[in-house]
């Protein structure tokens, strides 16, 4: 919740609310409650989704050096249907690296339990994204069954994933530029495929995006509801 309603004060300093008369936002109420969110089975598993995603990445440093203006843009972007410009990051990419394996103490510990604990971690970031972005489909194959203020609160939760894992794919991509000496080279392997598939959900991410600001726009053509 601190997360959400600090997106949305990053929105109203970023000065781009006038920006947004081809689609008019209320940013009053827009802070769809778990417990509305929750009534829904498919918005409950988008949200533990997003939830055990950011905060797993988090607390293993895999990524969170983006700030919240950084997530209201993408969002803001989404919500009047204007592109997505790619945000540059916020922290030089090594030092996410540098962070993430001073974080795990991978120069520290056994050289094969380094590389096993690398494969499981890079493996773990990729099976959260994958239930996330699974979790958003199942919401856009149900167009008008939810609130404009719940469709909003979803797509504020994709577009931080959107940048977590966006993140998280520099941090492991530095990480083993540091460790290519310290494990094996089958480890490495196996980190640069699993690498590849949180990228491609990253973009997959994206999509679930576009489609659920997409969503919130078609429904002023409804019986308003939210």
């Amino acid at each position: 919740m601190r997360r959400f309603q600090g997106v949305m004060a990053a929105v109203c300093a970023c000065g781009l609310i006038s920006a947004c008369a081809s689609d008019p936002i209320s940013l009053v109420g827009t802070d769809a409650s778990e417990i509305s969110l929750r009534s829904n089975p498919l918005q409950a598993d988008l949200l533990d989704a997003a939830q055990a995603l950011e905060t797993t990445y988090r607390d293993n440093a895999w990524a969170g050096t983006s700030g919240a203006m950084e997530a209201a843009r993408g969002w803001m972007d989404r919500l009047t249907g204007r592109s997505e410009t790619p945000a540059a990051p916020a922290v030089p990419v090594v030092s996410a690296g540098q962070a993430y394996v001073e974080h795990r103490q991978f120069l520290v510990i056994d050289a094969r339990e380094a590389g096993e604990a690398f494969v499981a971690d890079v493996e773990q970031a990729v099976m959260l994204a994958r239930h996330l972005d699974q979790a958003a489909r199942a919401v856009t194959l149900q167009p008008t069954a939810f609130r404009r203020a719940a469709l909003t609160r979803d797509l504020n939760d994709v577009e931080t994933a959107i940048g977590l894992t966006r993140e998280a794919v520099d941090t492991f991509d530095a990480a083993v530029e540091l460790l290519s000496e310290r494990v094996s080279e089958t480890d490495i392997a196996a980190v640069n495929s699993s690498r590849d598939q949180l990228a491609f959900l990253s973009e997959s991410l994206r999509d679930r995006a576009d489609e659920l600001a997409r969503m919130r726009r078609d429904l002023r053509n409804l019986p308003p509801f939210s």
